[in-house]
C-alpha cells in the first residue's frame, strides 16, 4: 500500500482556504522552528511572484494551492551513458563529467529540461504550505540557500525533475548552515538525483511523515527502483528522520554522512531492491523502531562503532542508563535480508547530551499502520 498524492497532500494541508496554517509543531532536531510565524497566509499570483517570495528573508506563509509546471524548455549537454546499466535498458544518463570517468561509460549527448537544474531559492523564515492536495512543483525543486534558517515545508509534492538524467536536479537541497528546517508530510518522486540532500556546513533539521516514492522507468540500478534517495552529508548535521515512508528505492535510503548526528525512528522501508542505511565510521546514528518489509539489504556496511541500531532486546536496555528509556528494537520481516547488528554504544553517550531533541518511538510492530495512516490522522486532528 502507498499513500496516494491526494491523501498525503490533502492531509498535510488539513485546512480550508480561510484557515491556512502550519499543522502541528516542529520537533526533533527542528524543535523551535516556526517558519513564517504569524505572517498572514498569502498565495502568489504567478510563478515569478512565488520565486520572489521564497527567496527573501522576510517572514512569510506562502500557500501553494495548485500545480506549478516549470517544464518545457530543453537543452543539451555532454555526458555519458553506462554500459552495465544503459539508458536503453532502463538506466539513467549522466549529465556533465562528474560521473563519467571509467571504462563502463560511453560518451553521450544528454537532453534535459532546464528547470530541473535551476531550483527555486529559499531564504529564511518561511512556511511553504501545499494545500488541498494541490500544491505541486512539477519540474523544479527547492534549494535552501546557505545559512538560511527557520523554514517549514509542509504538504508539498515535488516531482518530475529529469528522472532519466543524473545531475538533472535535486528535489530539496540544503546548502548548509541551515539552522532549523522542518520538512513534513511532503511527497517526492521522479527525480534525476537526490530527493533530499544536505551538504557543506551542518544543518539542523527534521524530516518527518514524508513519502519517498522510488517507482521509476529510469533507474541507476536498472531495476525500477530509484537509487539516489537521500544524502545527508553536511559537516555537523543534526537531523531527525521520523515516520517517513521509503518504498521502491534501491540505495542511499538514507546515506548518513561522516560528520553528522542522526536519529532515525519509526520509518517504514518497503519493497526495496537494494539497501537502506549507508553509514561511515564517523556517522553518529541511533536507528530504532523502524520497520523493514521486503527489503533486499536493510544494511550492508561495516559494523561501525559510532552507530547503534538496537539489534535485540538486550541492546535496547542499554539505552536506559544513557537516554533515560529503553530503545525500540527494529523489525525486519522474513522477506528482507539480514540486518547487520550495530551494537556499539558509543552513539548513546552523544545522545545522552541531546535528550531534549530525541523522539520516543512506538514499537516497530506498529510502524506500518502508523506511517501509512499518518496523513489521515493529521487531517482528523486539524
Amino acid at each position: 500500500m502507498r499513500f496516494s498524492a491526494s491523501v498525503i497532500l490533502a492531509a498535510a494541508a488539513a485546512t480550508t482556504a480561510s484557515a491556512q496554517a502550519v499543522v502541528g509543531k516542529a520537533y526533533g532536531f527542528a524543535a523551535g522552528v516556526t517558519g513564517g510565524g504569524n505572517a498572514a497566509a498569502a498565495t502568489p499570483s504567478s510563478a515569478e511572484e512565488l520565486a520572489k517570495w521564497l527567496s527573501d528573508d522576510t517572514p512569510r506563509t506562502i500557500v501553494i494551492d495548485k500545480e506549478y509546471d516549470f517544464t518545457g524548455k530543453s537543452a543539451t549537454g555532454e555526458g555519458c551513458d553506462r554500459k552495465s546499466c544503459s539508458s536503453t535498458n532502463g538506466g539513467q544518463l549522466y549529465l556533465g563529467d562528474l560521473s563519467c570517468g571509467g571504462s563502463d561509460n560511453t560518451v553521450a549527448t544528454v537532453t534535459y529540461d532546464v528547470a530541473g537544474t535551476e531550483p527555486l531559492i529559499v531564504g529564511s523564515n518561511k512556511s511553504i504550505l501545499g494545500v488541498g492536495g494541490k500544491g505541486v512543483l512539477n519540474g523544479k525543486g527547492l534549494r535552501i540557500k546557505a545559512d538560511a534558517k527557520n523554514i517549514i515545508v509542509q504538504g508539498l509534492e515535488i516531482t518530475n525533475l529529469n528522472p532519466g538524467v543524473v545531475w538533472g536536479g535535486d528535489a530539496l537541497d540544503l546548502q548548509g548552515g541551515n539552522d532549523g528546517v522542518w520538512i513534513d508530510h511532503c511527497k517526492f518522486s521522479l527525480v534525476g538525483r537526490q530527493f533530499i540532500v544536505s551538504h557543506y556546513d551542518g544543518s539542523r533539521a527534521t524530516i518527518s511523515n514524508n513519502e519517498f516514492d522510488g517507482v521509476t522507468e529510469t533507474s541507476a540500478s536498472c531495476n525500477g527502483n530509484h537509487y539516489w534517495t537521500m544524502m545527508l552529508n553536511g559537516d555537523g548535521d543534526q537531523i531527525t528522520l521520523d515516520k517517513n515512508y521509503f518504498h521502491d528505492v534501491s540505495g542511499r535510503a538514507p546515506k548518513l554522512g561522516d560528520a553528522g548526528t542522526f536519529q532515525a525512528t519509526n520509518n517504514l522501508f518497503s519493497n526495496m531492491k537494494g539497501h537502506t542505511f549507508e553509514l561511515y565510521s564517523g556517522t553518529v546514528a541511533l536507528i530504532e523502531g523502524n520497520a523493514f518489509e521486503a527489503v533486499d539489504t536493510p544494511y550492508n556496511g561495516e559494523a561501525f562503532s559510532n552507530s547503534f541500531n538496537v539489534p535485540d532486546a538486550s541492546a535496547a536496555s542499554a539505552c536506559t542508563s544513557q537516554i533515560g528509556r529503553a530503545c525500540a528494537v527494529n523489525s525486519v520481516d522474513s522477506s528482507s535480508g539480514d540486518f547487520k547488528a550495530l551494537s556499539g554504544t558509543n552513539a548513546l553517550s552523544t545522545f545522552s547530551k541531546l535528550t531534549d531533541y530525541l523522539v520516543e518511538p512506538i514499537a516497530a510492530t506498529g510502524v506500518a499502520s502508523l506511517v501509512k495512516g499518518s496523513a489521515a490522522l493529521l487531517l482528523d486532528a486539524a
